[in-house]
């Protein structure tokens, strides 16, 4: 039997909750291994600039992902956007809840480890791989902690 929903009706479908993972990455080699490596019944939001991404933070505040992979060294999309890693850093820092596990996997030697710095001192839990150092098994090993996490939260 067919339910016609009038304009002003509306149906409510019970969904699960899914983890949302925010992936702050230029390099379109590097996404589509992420892509790769994260399971379908993962919502994956992806920021190609320092811009995009503290854009999508101030718009999603608090608990929204439930893990952030970061990169540093961002190209910018016009001269209006922001610079670097540095910026989505502070944007974590003002909008998003500490709780959030991070990945950095920028390969920047200098300045990826400031950045595990001031996330770790702010109580983010920070793991840093380098991309090039970065498989399949060791992506998998994070995404147990975003699931861990994630189950905590309910």
């Amino acid at each position: 039997m067919n339910q016609r929903c009038g304009p002003k009706q509306t149906v409510e479908v019970n969904m699960p909750p899914r983890i949302r993972l925010l992936i702050v990455e230029d390099s379109q080699y590097r996404i589509d291994a992420f892509e790769q490596w994260i399971p379908e019944d993962i919502v994956k939001v992806v920021a190609r600039s320092a811009g995009a991404a503290v854009g999508i933070l101030k718009r999603d505040k608090g608990r929204v992902y439930d893990g952030i992979l970061l990169d540093h060294d961002l190209v910018r999309i016009n001269e209006q956007d922001l610079t670097d890693g540095k910026d989505v850093v502070q944007a974590m820092l003002n909008f998003t809840s500490s709780d959030v596990p991070v990945l950095v996997h920028s390969a920047n030697e200098s300045e990826a480890p400031r950045m595990v710095e001031r996330l770790t001192n702010a109580g983010f839990s920070v793991t840093r791989i380098r991309f090039s150092d970065l498989s399949r098994e060791r992506f998998a090993e994070w995404m147990e902690e975003v699931r861990d996490n994630f189950e905590d939260a309910d």
